[in-house]
């Protein structure tokens, strides 16, 4: 890009056509720079905005997550529990009939 000469008068030069272009191919690339600008700010507060919301997601699942685990817990020590039980009072399940563990 060229940088403007410096001119006694506030006059534009000479060649008013030359003088235009390069005002006018400065303006056009101002724009483009300002448009340009514009978008990533747009861009950036998407982002921010998509950001925010995976956070909230992530949070829920991690709630969900420690609740089912505490479930899990529960489940187990119930699981135990019978276990117990039948084995005092000398109660046998069939096989297939027990659920699988993961």
């Amino acid at each position: 890009m060229e940088t403007p000469k410096p001119s006694s008068s506030t006059s534009p030069p000479c060649g008013g056509a030359s003088w235009r272009s390069v005002w006018g191919r400065r303006l056009l690339w101002l724009i483009s720079a300002l448009s340009g600008t514009l978008e990533i700010e747009a861009e950036t507060e998407r982002l921010k905005n998509e950001n925010a919301q995976m956070r909230k997601e992530t949070e829920q699942m991690r709630r969900e997550t420690e609740q089912i685990r505490s479930e899990n817990v529960r489940l187990a020590e119930l699981e135990s529990k019978i276990d117990g039980l039948f084995s005092k009072y000398n109660i046998k399940l069939p096989q297939g009939k027990r659920p699988e563990q993961p």
